[in-house]
């Protein structure tokens, strides 16, 4: 969670978010900012919560054979959405 809240990039892309979507603190409303951080703080560690021990889960159940599958797969996948966003970009 640390290096999430301390990584540039996502502190400038949270910016933009709340500028784009209008949740700037208007009026001095500071309370409701807080609220808004405190809330993006609690789904970021959750997040992280979540994933790592899905990760702790699975570590010892997949085989070598198991994580070959899913990477193939993955593979797939990342493949098919780069030849949909060369056809889309080939388009218009």
């Amino acid at each position: 969670v640390l290096l999430t809240l301390t990584n540039p990039t996502t502190i400038l892309a949270f910016g933009f978010i709340f500028a784009g979507l209008g949740l700037a603190a208007a009026d001095g409303d500071h309370v409701a900012a807080i609220w808004t951080v405190f809330g993006v703080f609690l789904g970021s560690a959750s997040w992280w919560l979540l994933l790592s021990s899905g990760v702790s889960l699975l570590q010892t159940r997949l085989t070598a054979r198991h994580l070959r599958w899913l990477n193939r797969g993955s593979g797939i996948i990342l493949v098919a959405f780069g030849i949909v966003a060369l056809l889309s970009s080939a388009q218009g």
